[in-house]
């Protein structure tokens, strides 16, 4: 039980990281293109097309972590009974 519990709170903490590190990394690339507009005319693609790939990449890493958290938390509540 004791060891679910520390799991559950790694997930937690794991889950938040996960979420600052997409934001920042979301904030970085607005940041960059209203710096270096000229550098992303250049490109074929759109300047949001990294912010749209890190999203995919970074909902499907949370859903993976979410659905270990939903795993633990049931267990735990099925162990208490």
């Amino acid at each position: 039980m004791r060891v679910l519990l520390k799991l559950k709170r790694f997930m937690e903490i794991t889950i938040c990281s996960c979420i600052g590190v997409y934001l920042g990394k979301i904030i970085w690339i607005w940041i960059d293109y209203r710096n270096n507009q000229e550098l992303y005319a250049l490109y074929s693609t759109p300047w949001y097309t990294q912010i749209i790939i890190n999203s995919v990449i970074a909902g499907s890493i949370i859903l993976i972590e979410l659905i270990v958290f939903l795993f633990i938390r049931y267990k735990i509540k099925k162990d208490k009974k």
